[in-house]
């Protein structure tokens, strides 16, 4: 895990080659879909995009492994599906199954994300204000919060949401803050 944080600073600093390095050598150790997919996205970013989608392709053999070992990864796979923007219903059903069991803030979040992909505008406002009840700063909740709140026509809450996703870890996720910004400048930053 050391590794993967060392990708995560390298990533930060903007050294996406030696973020590579790392996210290659913590997914030889440890072959997390998260791990794999963040690496999906480092390659993605370099314009590696054969490289990129063996990972992306990776992750999902990862999941079909692992449920077939009882081992779940829904909501990580959810959150993967949402972030890469494929089989939006299929994710948001499966965060729907696994909230009725696991009503925790990450949980929600992970609805509010899934339901906004699958064009559930209504269902991602109320998860969304119950990931955000309890105060907790995490740059994915703000920036799924943001992405909201600009689809439901509200951007001065999307841009308060996304400046503070990206104030408090500016490349929180390489692709996700890189569309942050984006969005930032397109609502008039």
């Amino acid at each position: 895990l050391a590794i993967a944080g060392l990708g995560q600073v390298k990533a930060a600093q903007g050294n996406l080659d030696q973020a590579i390095k790392q996210y290659e050598q913590v997914v030889r150790l440890i072959p997390d879909l998260t791990f794999v997919a963040t690496l999906g996205d480092l390659y993605k970013l370099t314009g590696k995009e054969k490289e990129a989608q063996q990972q992306y392709d990776l992750v999902e053999q990862i999941a079909k492994l692992s449920t077939l070992n009882g081992v779940l990864y829904n909501r990580s796979l959810a959150v993967f599906y949402a972030n890469h923007d494929i089989k939006a219903l299929e994710a948001y059903t499966q965060v729907e199954k696994e909230f009725e069991t696991r009503k925790d803030i990450y949980g929600a979040d992970a609805l509010a994300w899934t339901a906004l992909k699958a064009g559930k505008l209504t269902e991602a406002q109320t998860a969304i204000k119950h990931a955000l009840k309890l105060g907790t700063k995490d740059a994915k909740i703000f920036y799924h919060a943001g992405l909201i709140a600009q689809a439901s026509g509200d951007n001065k809450a999307a841009k308060d949401y996304l400046e503070q996703a990206l104030n408090l870890n500016p490349q929180f996720e390489p692709i996700q803050s890189l569309n942050a910004k984006k969005v930032l400048t397109q609502i008039g930053n």
